[in-house]
């Protein structure tokens, strides 16, 4: 194998990087056929990777073996209030060679992870390909887990639930901002239960609730609702993507999507996930995509049995803060 020699890399190595993202796609077009779509080829991933290092911060890193690049690993440096100061490595971030070792992954992560520390990046983020599951085992291997699911549904291959509500499913209209206001509480509420826990923010509360109300202005999205005795029950709503690496090509967004609690169990997201695939087949998608956080436990039970299938997880990492004073190299240390 030789001995690896880890080098910051930039723009200037994206054709090599581009080389070696194609192949780690192709091999994941082997397992996920929809994957092998107009995006894989050398100019088009050659075009993001320039565009990722050209309208960010990116802190990466090269494996070579000699003077080939066999390995890189890239991450986004990112601040916002959602998840405050944190690296983001993006699903086209990290490629090694197929004739590497898994090992070659961890050892990447270990050469850039101080890097990232050191730009105050105590949150690391990543979005692992499914299809090898040597990229799967060393991220674990690090200690990171999975936080979200990305899906895929082939809606030929969908089968209709039987046994639904019998709620009416319709498009929502502009008369039905307020409805969908009140409906907007919904995920957060999951994902702030247990076993979640995700914290709930008065401001980031009022934000959303503004969001949902506004869907039904934006002439792009398709919203239903299901309704009984003029009352909500549920929602989904759809959103037209452009296909990229990681989702397939004549496909739609499932972006949100939720149930009343009170009204879990009866049929009403079946009944939905019906409607919404008829009207998506004949509008000619043949693909929905959609992501669910993994310890919401009715998310994460009810899109597997609509046929959604995991293409890539995102990972997680929360490294203690206090390593930056909490180190050998702290000179008090020395004096213990």
């Amino acid at each position: 194998m030789g001995k690896y020699k880890y080098k910051t890399i930039d723009v200037n190595d994206v054709p090599t990087m581009a080389e070696l993202l194609e192949n780690r796609q192709s091999l994941e077009g082997e397992v996920y056929p929809f994957l092998n779509n107009s995006c894989l080829h050398a100019e088009h991933i050659t075009n993001m990777l320039e565009n990722l290092f050209a309208h960010n911060n990116i802190k990466g890193i090269g494996a070579f073996i000699k003077d080939d690049l066999v390995g890189y690993l890239i991450g986004v440096i990112k601040n916002d209030s959602l998840r405050g100061r944190h690296v983001w490595v993006p699903y086209e971030g990290l490629a090694i060679r197929k004739d590497q070792s898994a090992e070659l992954i961890r050892k990447l992560y270990a050469e850039i992870s101080v890097v990232w520390l050191e730009q105050g990046c105590f949150m690391h983020y990543t979005i692992i390909p499914l299809g090898n599951q040597a990229y799967y085992d060393a991220y674990q291997r690090l200690s990171f887990s999975i936080q979200q699911v990305h899906g895929v549904m082939n809606i030929g291959d969908y089968k209709p639930f039987e046994n639904t509500c019998n709620a009416e499913i319709r498009v929502a209209n502009k008369m039905d901002s307020e409805m969908m206001g009140k409906m907007s509480r919904i995920i957060q509420s999951y994902q702030n239960s247990a076993p979640t826990f995700e914290p709930v923010f008065p401001e980031v509360v009022m934000s959303i609730k503004d969001s949902y109300k506004s869907i039904v202005e934006e002439n792009d999205d398709t919203c239903f609702v299901a309704v009984k005795d003029g009352q909500e029950l549920g929602f989904q709503k759809y959103y037209p993507i452009h296909s990229d690496l990681m989702t397939p090509e004549h496909a739609i967004e499932l972006t949100i999507a939720g149930t009343y609690s009170s009204q879990m169990g009866r049929g009403v997201g079946k009944k939905l996930m019906n409607e919404g695939c008829r009207r998506m087949k004949e509008a000619g998608y043949e693909n929905i995509i959609t992501d669910w956080r993994i310890t919401n436990l009715a998310a994460s039970a009810f899109w597997p049995k609509c046929g959604f299938k995991p293409v890539a997880y995102r990972m997680v990492r929360y490294i203690n803060s206090d390593i930056a004073w909490a180190n050998f190299n702290n000179p008090s240390i020395g004096l213990l």
